[in-house]
């Protein structure tokens, strides 16, 4: 009781003895407060959506010509995205309702340029009644999830739909596809990464670009990490330097988990170097010009100095920029020469 007491004492001398402003600030009303965050709300959720529509267009190349590098990761879609009410976050329905005008209707979020929708003629914002084969037929909310999960077949899709109150049918042809997704994080760092099936970007990345080849290639590189199974090799590292750790502890020594930590380091340089080189062959059998998108290490050693001599997980901004040019001429070197476009293996022995 006595420790309460003394609580609130301090909490009173605390209160009575902070500074306080000295102005009678203007403030506006409780009721235009709330119209204001809805306001907001609703151009946050539009830029997002812009922005994902923007990064699934600059990938599309890479994810359909890269098939052959994705090996079994692969998927069917007509490319476009499907959003309902039901979607969104309950704190944005209200801004998505008002200021989006989106209802639990499914309907076009976007669609991806050079995508079989995109020559179709199905429009954003079109309302989607059904989508089915002779395979299938989905309805309501099985439209997003089945569409965003690419769980078509080879065979040419219907998709009907209500445009200004008029019944519409289109009919498309699914492609394959790499089924690696291309993720959008509201992130503000410059920062880029992958986790073994998805591909993030963040905001910031995404800000900082300047020319769409360099999220391109930004994109290759995350995707050579999931093809590669670098992710995958980090962790199996990292499990057997804890295992050091777990028998050295049985001797009664404490490593501090120092062979663990170590593991998950080991060859890390080395994958990004081997990220770089195969995310340069999946440019270029994605037709993309490759020609001065090294120069993306150069503008990103002005934002971290530091990176241009030394960087621990990764290799420096100047070797990256180094190794990237000279990946390009051994690429250049095999078109000339009309060989196989494809990375370099070491030789089993």
């Amino acid at each position: 009781m006595l420790k309460n007491k003394f609580i609130v004492l301090l909490i009173v001398l605390l209160s009575s003895s902070c500074e306080a402003p000295t102005t009678i600030t203007a403030r506006g009303l409780n009721s235009d407060t709330e119209k204001e965050r809805i306001i907001m709300q609703g151009i946050a959720l539009e830029t997002y959506y812009n922005r994902i529509e923007k990064l699934n267009n600059i990938a599309w190349p890479i994810i359909q010509k890269s098939k052959a590098f994705c090996g079994a990761n692969v998927k069917n879609t007509i490319g476009l995205e499907i959003i309902s009410l039901n979607q969104i976050n309950k704190e944005f329905k209200k801004a998505a309702s008002e200021k989006l005008n989106f209802s639990e209707n499914s309907e076009i979020l976007f669609i991806i340029k050079d995508s079989p929708a995109g020559g179709s003629g199905l429009l954003k914002g079109d309302i989607v009644k059904r989508i089915y084969s002779d395979d299938f037929s989905w309805t309501d909310d099985e439209i997003i999830k089945n569409n965003r999960e690419g769980k078509f077949s080879n065979k040419k899709v219907k998709v009907d739909i209500e445009r200004d109150n008029q019944a519409l049918s289109f009919e498309i042809e699914p492609l394959k596809v790499c089924s690696h997704k291309i993720i959008l994080s509201q992130d503000n760092s410059l920062n880029a990464y992958a986790d073994g099936k998805n591909i993030y970007i963040t905001q910031g990345m995404l800000r900082f670009i300047e020319d769409d080849r360099e999220l391109q290639m930004i994109i290759a590189h995350e995707l050579a990490h999931n093809i590669e199974g670098h992710i995958e090799k980090k962790s199996n590292n990292f499990i057997l330097g804890t295992i050091v750790d777990l028998a050295a502890s049985s001797a009664g020594i404490n490593t501090r988990g120092t062979f663990g930590s170590m593991g998950a380091q080991m060859y890390s340089q080395d994958f990004e170097r081997e990220a770089d080189y195969v995310g340069m062959y999946i440019m270029a059998n994605s037709n993309i010009d490759r020609k001065g998108v090294a120069n993306f290490w150069r503008r990103m050693s002005v934002e971290n100095p530091g990176s241009i001599s030394y960087a621990s997980s990764h290799p420096s901004s100047s070797e990256r920029w180094v190794n990237i040019e000279a990946i390009n001429k051994e690429i250049d070197s095999k078109i000339i020469q009309s060989l196989p476009l494809t990375p370099e293996r070491k030789k089993d022995n």
